[in-house]
């Protein structure tokens, strides 16, 4: 009897906490239901298409070692696996990467310089430092692009002195070093503040007509390298434009038709606000309202709708951009709300036409950096920091994810693409080609601590193959955040070497795989974002660095693997949401310790 009391009496605290928990293990959302019809209509043939390596990383070169390393054999294996996350979700397609910034327009190319980067000016303004580099940067590229199983490399050429000999010198051996990895030649970085900076102080005011004279100079330049001819490449990005030009009408003014045979791009670079004073106009708020990333992707809405129409049409790319100029906005830039915020600008402007876009990092500490190297010499040993809106990037490129491309169509949920107090957003991913959605990306833009809004997916979206869904989560407990961030239950957080390792902390929430037959209610926790994979279409699967580096700065244990789905009931009825699957957990294990 003694030995039956005392058995009984765990499950008799465990029937008290059971009673204490279980209105939350079935609980419905704080939150009216969304409800998710598909759109009358597919979008257009004609429409938009993009790919899962939409989004690349743009790095200034003044500091390009920092992140390369000095020489092939330094290459730091953290940026190797950081790059490889992406890499393995890019549908088979090289990374994107951009090398420039305004420290590329400002800077010299000397041939015979053993370093890969030597600084010029200590006195330099911290928003553009230039450097004298060596043909070693093109060898180090050239490796990470082999590390990583490809890249494609922008290089940024100087406008500010057209006429320069050094800009067909640079091009020449650029493109030979570097082969099929080299995508385009971005010529000038934002010549639109060329007359602001004073970067032709012989001209009261810089105008197109002179970019367009300025042109004709590299172009003919470039024809006659010491390593051939580079303009017959065909691999010429601009204007670069990003604050004060319109872009429809630097097309129309001649330029596009004067250049088109030679341009592969129209490049743009655009930040939603300046910070250069250290004066920021916007608050967190601006990142988390949906309405304000619609916006946004309108600017150039008319010069984006002229190069769509016309008989020269050629993909626009975002080359550089973040969440503000200058290095970001603390309390902004390294939170929670900037993962939030990539994400859904980058899906807008996927809808308004860019082929790709490039997030920006500088020097280690730079607020808006996607990840930072250790305080050591450029490439030395230490723990690396991944910082929020590296994050982001990933639901992108595993939305996008699909051997046609995609078409990104705006479901405009709650009315949230004119509403500023919608918390509830979401998109369709249709396939490139055909008339199906392989995925929705639901956002839950409510600061509230992991409350979870429903919402209620309609039939009509699931394809005719299969009812099964699958739910990834980007989490974290408030859009504050800087470091306990998830995705598909893994993090960066804690881990020095770029490998993402599983996430222990309350608000992760792991993959869950269920049946929408009929239609189906998903649960997002607020704040965070689900990306839904409908039918066949499953997440990406690596968590692990597909290359290898000579420089290995490891620092925790790499985890492999993926974490395992979690079976849901297909029910109208009140579910087990996110928090009550990990309270049950939670029981579970309580109940072990208890037997």
């Amino acid at each position: 009897m003694a030995r039956s009391a005392a058995f009984a009496r765990p499950f008799a605290g465990l029937f008290h906490l059971l009673c204490l928990v279980s209105p939350l293990l079935y609980t419905h959302s704080v939150h009216a239901a969304v409800a998710v019809t598909a759109p009358a209509s597919a979008p257009p043939s004609d429409a938009n298409v993009v790919f899962s390596n939409f989004m690349g990383v743009s790095l200034e070169l003044s500091f390009i070692n920092y992140y390369f390393g000095n020489s092939t054999d330094q290459i730091p294996q953290p940026v190797v696996n950081y790059l490889s996350a992406l890499k393995a979700r890019g549908s088979g397609k090289p990374v994107r990467l951009r090398l420039g910034g305004n420290s590329m327009d400002s800077s010299t190319y000397v041939p015979s310089q053993p370093d890969i980067v030597e600084f010029t000016d200590p006195n330099a303004n911290s928003n553009d430092q230039p450097v004298n580099y060596g043909p070693q940067l093109f060898s180090v590229m050239k490796g990470v692009s082999t590390a990583v199983g490809g890249a494609q490399f922008l290089i940024g050429l100087s406008l500010r002195t057209p006429n320069s000999t050094n800009i067909p010198l640079l091009a020449g051996d650029a493109s030979n070093a570097l082969g099929d990895d080299l995508d385009a030649f971005l010529l000038g970085n934002e010549p639109d503040l060329y007359t602001a900076h004073g970067n032709r102080p012989n001209l009261q005011n810089y105008t197109t007509t002179d970019y367009i004279g300025d042109y004709s100079t590299v172009f003919t330049s470039l024809q006659n390298t010491p390593k051939g001819d580079v303009l017959s490449l065909d691999k010429i990005g601009g204007p670069t434009i990003c604050c004060f030009w319109d872009l429809a009408s630097v097309l129309q003014s001649g330029w596009l038709d004067q250049y088109a045979d030679r341009l592969k791009y129209i490049t743009l670079q655009h930040y939603p606000q300046n910070n250069c004073q250290g004066k920021p106009q916007y608050g967190i708020d601006y990142y988390t309202t949906h309405s304000n990333a619609v916006g946004l992707a309108q600017w150039q809405l008319h010069g984006l709708q002229v190069i769509a129409s016309s008989p020269n049409r050629k993909p626009v790319l975002m080359d550089e951009f973040s969440s503000a100029s200058c290095g970001g906005v603390p309390g902004i830039s390294d939170t929670f709300a900037a993962s939030l915020w990539t994400t859904d600008y980058a899906l807008q402007m996927a809808i308004v036409g860019y082929a790709g876009a490039y997030l920006h990092t500088r020097e280690r500490g730079v607020t808006y950096n996607l990840f930072d190297p250790p305080p050591a010499v450029a490439g030395g040993a230490g723990a690396w920091t991944t910082n929020p809106s590296f994050y982001g990037m990933l639901p992108v490129a595993e939305a996008l994810e699909s051997t046609n491309g995609s078409r990104v169509v705006d479901l405009n949920l709650a009315n949230s693409i004119s509403d500023a107090k919608a918390t509830a957003a979401g998109y369709a991913i249709y396939d490139g080609t055909a008339s199906t959605v392989h995925s929705l990306v639901f956002f839950n833009f409510a600061n509230s601590s992991g409350a979870t809004s429903d919402y209620t997916i309609d039939a009509s979206l699931l394809p005719s193959s299969s009812s099964q869904i699958t739910i990834r989560y980007l989490t974290a407990p408030s859009v504050n955040e800087k470091t306990n961030i998830a995705w598909g239950g893994k993090t960066y957080a804690g881990v020095g070497d770029g490998t993402p390792i599983d996430a222990t902390f309350a608000s992760s929430v792991p993959d869950k795989t269920m049946s929408c037959a009929g239609g189906c209610t998903v649960q997002v926790p607020g704040p965070g974002l689900a990306v839904v994979f409908l039918g066949n279409t499953t997440p990406n699967v690596t968590t692990t660095s597909t290359g290898t580096s000579t420089n290995s700065t490891n620092n925790s244990s790499p985890s492999s693997g993926t974490p395992s789905p979690q079976a849901d009931k297909n029910s109208a009825v009140p579910h087990a949401g996110v928090a009550g699957a990990s309270l049950v957990s939670a029981l579970a294990l309580a109940l072990a310790a208890m037997l």
